[in-house]
């Protein structure tokens, strides 16, 4: 081996990385809490060799979410005193950042949201790691939003036009708003507990009969909806039944009998005699 050639080898084993404020940051959480490098090296999961190489700058500190996430875990401080953790948030859209938040503070990790979600699990990564835009689909915002316990109204894209999409399915529109306006009467009448965030005017409610019109099983069913945060479209899935029939019914348009198989099944889905 020539000397240029060692010289050159030696020099990029060597080579040190611009020393990253979180190393310190690192280093001071666990030297306060008595915590070892090799207890360190342990919770983590990662070989003794990669943080000793972390912590003399001779590879980056991790840009890695979960990764970040769980040295925050193991040191009890939070993510966000590490830049990296800054970096990766901020450059995120703003409806992921509230899947985010939602997921901790549920306490859920990206697996156990991943096993609540119908849709792919590769897509659903992209999205949480913002290599995708976030979702403009109704029906994955709902998806979505269901599995976190929350309204898809949480997510702006819920109401952003896509005219590809309208083109495709023109009922789509009509649909989202429909559902989102049940959501607001179970809000406004008691049933359901939280914030309103559709935005819709209190005047839209004028289109419901008042309660004492609607059929006492209907009543019920709205007591349900709310105890369980299901929207329209949750529950005329979980029942198996058409989005259109069901709204009907929670509309106050017919009688539940018009539509006895769906009324009855929907019953059923929520275990109501």
């Amino acid at each position: 081996m020539t000397p240029a050639l060692a010289f050159t080898r030696q020099s990029e084993t060597g080579r040190r990385h611009p020393r990253s404020p979180s190393i310190d940051i690192l280093r001071r959480a666990l030297e306060l809490r008595g915590i070892s490098r090799k207890a360190f090296v342990q919770a983590t999961g990662l070989s003794y060799e990669y943080v000793s190489r972390i912590f003399n700058s001779k590879v980056r500190f991790p840009m890695v979410r979960e990764t970040l996430e769980r040295f925050a875990e193991v040191a009890c401080i939070d993510p966000m005193l590490f830049p990296e953790y800054q970096q990766l948030v901020g450059s995120l859209p703003d409806s992921t950042r509230k899947l985010w938040a939602r997921m901790q503070e549920l306490g859920m990790s990206r697996q156990e949201f991943a096993n609540r979600v119908d849709i792919s699990r590769t897509y659903l990564y992209e999205i949480l790691r913002g290599d995708v835009a976030f979702p403009r689909n109704p029906e994955i915002i709902e998806t979505l939003a269901r599995a976190l316990d929350v309204v898809p109204e949480t997510f702006v894209e819920y109401l952003a036009p896509v005219e590809d999409w309208a083109t495709r399915n023109p009922q789509a529109i009509e649909s989202v708003f429909m559902n989102m306006l049940v959501a607001k009467m179970l809000q406004a009448r008691g049933y359901w507990q939280g914030d309103d965030t559709s935005g819709l005017s209190e005047s839209m409610l004028s289109i419901f009969p008042a309660d004492s019109r609607f059929d006492p099983g209907v009543r019920e069913i709205f007591r349900e909806m709310g105890k369980r945060r299901l929207g329209v479209m949750a529950l005329a899935s979980l029942a198996g039944v058409a989005q259109s029939e069901l709204r009907l019914i929670l509309l106050g348009q017919v009688d539940p009998e018009d539509l006895s198989e769906t009324y009855r099944r929907v019953r059923q889905a929520l275990s109501l005699s």
